[in-house]
């Protein structure tokens, strides 16, 4: 009844025009006389139960059995027999389709000679439908950039995109003709020169041998119902291919780690793009997505109108005020060479996917000095009248999904690409307002700039609990989330940041055009959706979008909590915020000081178009000791916060005890996870130096992320060699029954000693030096050392991050640690003492 229920659900989707095919094991016997036009004359058998019900079904969705309407010979109409002697056969598989397309088939009946290796025989059905015109999707141009470096090639190529800009101009200058005609001699000259590279089929590892085999198999499993003999033969040739198989795989396998171990030595690029291949995928894609009112939308047409009708409404806001011309200066336009345009090149990456105008950056950097000056007087041009071309406007997204069998828009997050060509005038702008919006950024603020990073906020909040934990201070905490945070900011609002903070006027200018003229287009595999205005939200892709970003943050943050004495006190300095671009994290000294920071943040963001989502907002209590009574969670709004024991914030494990063990164990598995994904090439005959840089690139790298806010006690110590052992026997291929000690593993793998948690430690050691000199910013080194009023517990105290430092650098006095980090050279000498006087072999069990 259920599998009836569930099939009507799906069949209810359906639309009226679209041909309605069911097919499948039924487990049901219909018999060999007509019912009505449902059930032929040529079944097989009495009729069952079952059989019944699914006639029923049949009527009630206007369905007729198509395998009993065509005269065949008995061995041609069973679709089952009985695996022990075959002598059971019986009529169970079916292929239906609505009367309404019953004359589209020509022929329905099994096939017994087909050898499938299973007990069901294939059911087939010959129809002849006129099929609606796919949609091909536009084949991507895939061009050969190798030969952009030689240099015979990159004069030839300036020729004739000078040949070609020289046609096309016109005595009046204008910026959108002048940027299609350099586009236009780009690819034309890209066709002569450059051309498409050549994409190889890929290998399988299927033989002709294989199939000859399947062949035989084929003639034997005709013959196995005349005896058991025929039988066994039909066996033995079913586990001879399944080996065969094996074998062939492992050839292809070691064929292609052969392959990468070449590469690694002469394309890295490459051998990272071969290893990513003979990864395990996981599939993530659905083959439809919902509509508004939950439909499911499986036609390429009906998808890229959804995704454009998705991201319109996404970006939409009908409250923005029209762009009124700014006018400005001469004097306040500045002027670019030849060689301010060459710098920046310079500083942008190769081997990017491209925008609209399908130009990579790779033919902008091959032109010589004299056609280079197009490009100049091109953003010179821009600078000078305010006007921006399309190209650059527009931008295309991607979506993503962020589970596994994605279906809602909203189960998606999308990339943005945007055109090469533009980057050059965004990192001109990018340099021009990065020092000013600095200066008005708070040392909170430690995402998408200069010298910080994850690890900054990670160790400055675990540091802070530590030494609270240490003196007895409970600690609030609220990890907030916003809803669509990049998606939500308001275009009004962030002109009148940057107006406030004095911005040049010409960059003013532009980002004005760049946020108000703005289009984008939604790619999917069915190909582009039309183009749609973009209303609100940061640009996706856009180099100055960070620290756009960050600067409208940082008045939301300032107004809410600028002013406020309210926090966690550091050697008299209030630290209630620690924020990594969007991920923010409110700190307070109890609950209610906790609600009423979050109550001004969430009325300042609501002044600026931004939501805190509040189901995905945590709080959490930090404290040595837990209480026995509970406290009422934080109301905020309507709205009741979640209170948790634990929260990953910038990806690091954070607890309610201030401990780095949950991180530590989340590590391992993350990095166990990743190992299994490269078990292909790291348990096969591949050098063993190869496998090591893949261990160190691909599964330690995942493990130490922020290692350097571990506090690593005796426990932590022996887990993190644990982990770096069973790598080794991993790939090793050492079983724990073969009972192979330490020595003789770190022999094989041709090591001293187990070295993973050394380098942990050094790596730790050297970023303390950093924060010990005042590198990574006043607010961390305040955390580190401040004082904190409190008081101790009585007896031994819990190890401490800085008691790390102290115990590897043999300095019992912090005050000593500081003074010689400051020295970089004998700071650098106490690291290098204390790898040299590590063990050869760390004992661990086998």
């Amino acid at each position: 009844d259920n599998f009836y229920e569930c099939l009507r659900k799906v069949i209810g989707k359906k639309k009226s025009y679209e041909a309605l095919v069911v097919l499948g094991d039924m487990n049901a016997k219909v018999g060999s006389e007509r019912i009505g036009d449902i059930v032929g004359p040529h079944g097989l058998g009495s009729r069952n139960e079952r059989g019944e019900e699914f006639i029923n079904f049949c009527n009630e969705n206007n369905l007729i059995i198509t395998n009993t309407w065509f005269e065949q010979k008995k061995s041609s109409r069973f679709t089952w027999t009985s695996p022990a002697n075959n002598q059971i056969k019986n009529k169970i598989d079916y292929i239906c389709i609505n009367r309404r397309y019953k004359n589209a088939i020509i022929n329905s009946k099994s096939r017994p000679g087909a050898d499938c290796g299973s007990d069901h025989i294939p059911v087939v059905a010959t129809l002849q439908l006129k099929l609606k015109r796919v949609i091909k999707k536009p084949r991507k141009v895939t061009w050969d950039l190798q030969k952009c470096k030689n240099m015979s090639t990159k004069e030839q190529f300036s020729a004739i995109f000078m040949c070609e800009v020289d046609k096309g101009k016109n005595e009046e200058y204008n910026i959108n003709n002048s940027w299609n005609e350099q586009k236009n001699a780009l690819m034309k000259a890209a066709e002569k020169e450059i051309g498409q590279s050549q994409s190889l089929a890929k290998e399988k590892w299927m033989t002709q041998a294989i199939l000859d085999e399947m062949e035989v198999r084929k003639e034997l499993k005709m013959k196995s119902v005349l005896g058991e003999e025929h039988m066994k033969r039909y066996k033995e040739a079913r586990k001879n291919i399944q080996l065969m198989c094996r074998n062939a795989k492992e050839v292809y396998m070691n064929k292609e780690c052969e392959e990468a171990e070449i590469l690694e030595r002469v394309n890295t690029n490459k051998f990272h793009t071969k290893i990513k291949s003979l990864m395990k995928k996981d599939n993530k894609v659905s083959e439809y997505i919902l509509g508004v009112n939950g439909e499911e939308l499986y036609e390429g047409e009906e998808q890229i109108l959804r995704w454009k009708q998705y991201c319109e409404q996404l970006y939409k806001d009908s409250n923005r005020p029209q762009l009124e011309p700014r006018v400005i200066d001469d004097n306040e336009i500045p002027k670019f060479t030849e060689e301010d345009i060459r710098r920046i090149l310079k500083s942008l990456s190769n081997n990017k996917a491209v925008g609209t105008d399908q130009i990579p950056i790779e033919f902008v950097k091959t032109l010589n000095e004299r056609a280079m000056s197009e490009i100049t007087l091109l953003i010179n041009s821009i600078y000078k009248e305010g006007i921006i071309p399309s190209d650059f406007l527009e931008s295309i997204f991607i979506p993503l999904p962020k589970k596994n069998k994605a279906k809602n828009c909203t189960d998606f997050r999308t990339i943005s690409l945007i055109s090469h060509s533009s980057k050059i005038l965004l990192s001109i702008i990018r340099e021009r307002i990065t020092k000013r919006i600095e200066q008005n950024l708070a040392e909170t603020q430690m995402g998408f700039r200069a010298g910080k990073g994850c690890r900054d906020g990670i160790t400055a909040l675990r540091v802070l609990l530590e030494r609270s934990v240490e003196m007895r201070v409970d600690v609030f905490l609220a990890f907030v989330d916003f809803e669509k945070a990049f998606d939500n900011l308001k275009h009004e609002n962030l002109r009148d940041i940057i107006e406030e903070i004095d911005i040049p006027k010409a960059e003013l200018r532009l980002i004005e055009n760049l946020y108000w003229n703005q289009r984008g287009k939604v790619r999917t595999k069915f190909g582009d959706s039309e183009s749609f205005n973009i209303e609100k939200g940061v640009r996706q892709g856009c180099l100055i979008s960070p620290i756009l970003f960050n600067i409208y943050v940082e008045k939301i943050i300032d107004k809410a909590l600028g002013m406020e004495e309210k926090g966690f006190s550091i050697n008299g300095r209030i630290v209630n915020n620690l924020r990594y671009a969007d991920d923010t994290l409110i700190i307070a000294k109890s609950k209610g000081e906790l609600k009423r920071l979050l109550e001004q943040l969430n009325n300042a963001c609501a002044q600026y178009g931004m939501r805190i989502n509040m189901k995905k907002t945590k709080t959490m209590t930090v404290r040595k000791i837990e209480k026995q009574e509970e406290e009422p969670n934080i109301i905020l709004g309507s709205e009741t916060l979640e209170e948790v024991k634990k929260y990953p914030y910038l990806g690091a494990e954070i607890t309610h005890d201030a401990r780095c063990v949950q991180e530590v164990r989340k590590r391992i598995g993350i990095a166990k996870n990743s190992f299994w994904k490269h078990e292909e090439i790291l348990r096969r005959n591949v050098n063993l130096p190869t496998k090591l840089r893949i261990l160190n690139t691909y599964i330690f790298s995942t493990f130490t992320y922020a290692c350097e806010s571990w506090t690593i006690d005796k426990y932590i110590a022996k887990r993190i060699t644990g982990f770096e052992n069973w790598c080794y026997r991993r790939i090793l291929r050492i079983k724990w029954i073969d009972k192979v000690r330490n020595v003789e593993v770190l022999r094989r793998i041709g090591k001293r000693s187990f070295d993973l948690l050394t380098r942990i430690k050094k790596r730790k050691m050297a970023y303390a030096g950093h924060i010990m000199r005042g590198s990574s910013g006043e607010l961390l080194l305040n955390i580190v050392e401040g004082r904190i009023v409190g008081s101790r517990d009585r007896g031994r105290q819990r190890r401490k991050w800085s008691d790390d430092i102290k115990d590897w650098a043999k300095i019992r006095n912090y005050g000593e640690c500081k003074r010689m980090a400051e020295r970089r050279e004998d700071w650098r000498n106490v690291i290098r003492e204390y790898y040299l006087t590590q063990p050869s072999v760390t004992k661990t069990r086998p």
